[in-house]
């Protein structure tokens, strides 16, 4: 080891001396080493999710005790009890290789290359080659039968790390290939419906539960900067369209089960982003700056931000949704370009977020720049549960007219075609290629196409995001592949489902608009509803300057028409709070209910007043304050007061508490201090402002008094300024 150090520093040592005498001697040589170095950055740069698919393959071999030892890249078998590694199977998988080898290898020969030569004619694979070393299956989870109920669910992780080696040509010349190619992913398999009788068990579905990591190398004119780049993105995005969630591949075993119990998608809920900012991004451009932009995905969703120009901190404030088939399992990733109009976008970093936290309350959180110098995201989150109950519409409907944004959505609309009858002919006596493109206000989704026949069952499952039920419809049309041409269409109002049994209809036949053409459809409508998962593991704050006790002389029916958010005007540093909301009346916020101070076991030490101003379309939120005839304790202890403020929801507080300045020897301070921060407009409604007057002076008890103010009812719309009695602080 100690020779291997004495090795290094003497070749480091070299190093810095040729670099000394380069330079001494001025000689141009230097150029060539900086263009090289630049080479093997830009290298390695890409070989980064190579090498992370490469420890995690290695990782299987090992044992528990080696692997926490040696690898930081541990396995799921050994990280979650629940998982095991069940090295069998892959013996098995050993042993079948060559065959399965064999036959990928006559699905590239015939139906890829097929694909590939509609658009290019004379492409051919030359030699194809996935090598000896068979993928590795790792830390398989089977669901017990409380959570599956008439299913088996299987979880498992894939690693593929072989020596494979492909090559093709365009036009009898060999223009490059494909080497090392390694995957990484997480994978699903359900076994559904249980039967009574054989085969037992009644279909399969396989999807791959998260966009799976995918690296190879291309040799020849391929690698090209910039070719082998769209290369890349092009088979990432046939294997997310094949298998990828919402995609999925399935076969039926028996023909007594519906194609819609293994076809149709069942989400568990919905997951809405609020991408708010970034800070201390990388500079990318020549000017210093970046232009950046975030992409985020769920599985084969993707939403794209706009691109903020020259900034190093943006500020997005952008919302976007995914729906979720699992939240335990699921995560969101996300990352970060420099837009570039002339060149690549320059990347700035990645990251992803484990839904499961969102849903159990970590609802606000800032996130490090992955593979990038530095870096931070800042996201915020709100998990929305499925709900067949239509009263509780009008609360998310409140709660996004709110937030003013577009594009929430307030209900999830299912849909399973099935089949039509009697497609029209785009030609006479020409069977149509039909297919389907379903529009749910500006969403559209396309199904497969169906070669040669009037009668297509597409047998194809839907979902899409509803901003207003009320007044959307669902459109569709059919349309012929091979000519273009619109062969029939229709619309359903959604709000029709609004008077269905448990707002669904299964298997119902609808009229198109071509006579005699009819079209089998599955509707089911959900509207989306805020629930949250408390975290036992999450430890409670004990430092008791920072206690709030929840009695007050305020009761809950406080009344007060505004909503304060603070920013911390030395600093600047915007925050904002993601909460829940309930439904708010107009005439509640109108005429909030009157001022009740309940004294409980004590009296009024004190009174604070705040006055609250809002600016809607900005966002912004000021308040100012006062305190009057504060507690002395001691005619010669005068106290320095100083007000502490902090917003709570459900018991917790995403972000940091602020303070005023401290009045020295003053007992009826004026504080005339603004806080400012942006805000959402909705979810405020379960806030709780807590505000503590302290003094430096009381080192055994430092709050002198408190106040629980809950923003239940308010009033956007005016200033509000009012006087609140403060209670001595309370024991938790």
């Amino acid at each position: 080891m100690n020779r291997y150090f004495l090795i290094k520093i003497v070749y480091k040592t070299a190093l810095i001396f040729l670099g000394y005498c380069i330079s001494y001697m001025q000689w141009s040589i230097i150029l060539l080493f900086i263009t090289a170095g630049t080479l093997i950055w830009l290298e390695n740069r890409d070989t980064i999710k190579a090498k992370k698919i490469k420890v995690k393959a290695a990782a299987c071999s090992y044992s528990k005790h080696d692997l926490i030892r040696k690898i930081d890249e541990i396995p799921s078998w050994v990280k979650f009890p629940d998982r095991e590694r069940a090295e069998w199977l892959n013996q098995v998988i050993a042993q079948i290789w060559p065959t399965v080898n064999n036959y990928i290898v006559k699905i590239f020969r015939t139906s890829i290359q097929n694909k590939i030569r509609k658009k290019h004619e004379s492409f051919r694979f030359e030699s194809i080659d996935f090598g000896c070393t068979p993928p590795k299956i790792d830390g398989i989870k089977v669901y017990n039968s409380s959570v599956t109920k008439d299913s088996i669910i299987v979880d498992f992780d894939v690693f593929y790390d072989g020596n494979c080696d492909i090559n093709f040509s365009l036009s009898g010349a060999e223009i490059g290939g494909i080497r090392d190619f390694q995957l990484s992913v997480e994978v699903r398999v359900v076994l559904k419906p249980l039967l009574l009788k054989m085969p037992l068990i009644g279909g399969i579905q396989i999807y791959f539960l998260n966009t799976p990591d995918i690296s190879f190398t291309l040799d020849g004119l391929s690698s090209i900067p910039g070719l082998s780049s769209f290369i890349r993105n092009k088979i990432e995005e046939k294997i997310t369209k094949l298998i990828v969630f919402p995609n999925k591949i399935t076969k039926r075993f028996s023909k007594s089960v519906e194609p819609s119990e293994l076809k149709a998608l069942e989400p568990a809920g919905v997951l809405r982003v609020h991408v708010f900012e970034a800070k201390d991004l990388m500079a990318k451009d020549i000017t210093g700056k970046s232009d950046p932009y975030v992409i985020l995905y769920v599985g084969a969703q993707e939403c794209k931000t706009n691109i903020i120009n020259q900034s190093l901190n943006p500020k997005w404030d952008y919302w976007c949704e995914f729906v979720i088939i699992d939240p335990m399992s699921q995560h969101l990733g996300f990352k970060l370009f420099d837009h570039d109009n002339v060149n690549e976008d320059d990347f700035l970093g990645s990251g992803d977020v484990d839904i499961s936290t969102v849903v159990k309350g970590h609802t606000d959180q800032w996130f490090h720049l992955d593979n990038a110098k530095h870096g931070s995201l800042h996201l915020r989150f709100t998990w929305l549960s499925l709900s067949s109950d239509i009263t509780v519409l009008n609360a998310i409907s409140q709660e996004t007219k709110l937030l003013q944004v577009d594009s929430i959505s307030t209900a999830i609309l299912i849909v399973y075609v099935d089949m039509a009858h009697n497609v029209p002919e785009a030609k006479r006596f020409v069977k149509p290629h039909p297919f389907l493109i379903l529009t749910v206000g500006e969403k559209k989704q396309k199904s497969k196409v169906k070669k040669h026949t009037v009668d297509p069952a597409w047998e194809q499952g839907f979902v899409f995001l509803v901003p207003k039920p009320n007044h959307d419809s669902l459109h569709l049309s059919i349309s012929d592949k091979q000519s273009g041409t619109l062969l029939t269409q229709f619309s359903y109002k959604i709000s029709n489902l609004i008077d269905q049994p448990n707002l669904q209809i299964s298997k119902t036949e609808f009229p198109l608009e071509h006579e005699n053409s009819k079209i089998v459809l599955s509707l089911q409508l959900r509207i989306l509803t805020k629930e949250v998962m408390v975290d036992d593991d999450e430890e409670s704050e004990t430092d008791s300057d920072e206690m709030l006790s929840r009695q007050s002389s305020v009761s809950d029916n406080i009344s007060l028409k505004s909503r304060s958010s603070f920013r911390n005007s030395p600093k600047r540093e915007v925050t904002e709070e993601v909460i829940s909301s309930k439904n708010i009346s107009p005439d509640a916020a109108k005429h909030p209910a009157p001022i009740k101070r309940t004294l409980i076991t004590h009296s009024i030490i004190g009174t604070v007043i705040f006055q609250f101003s809002s600016k809607y379309h900005a966002s912004n939120a000021h308040s100012k304050g006062m305190c009057h005839h504060l507690p002395l304790k001691d005619p010669n202890d005068i106290p320095d007061p100083y007000v502490k403020m902090k917003l709570m929801s459900h018991g917790h507080s995403n972000h940091s508490t602020h303070r005023t300045k401290v009045k020295m020897d003053c007992c009826n301070p004026v504080y005339e201090e603004t806080f400012e921060y942006l805000c959402s407009m909705s979810e405020a409604y379960e806030q709780t402002l807590f505000l503590q007057v302290k003094t430096k002076k009381f080192f055994n008890n430092n709050t002198m008094g408190q106040v629980e103010v809950n923003l239940k009812y308010v009033n956007l719309s005016e200033p509000y300024r009012t006087w609140f009695d403060l209670c001595p602080k309370q024991s938790s």
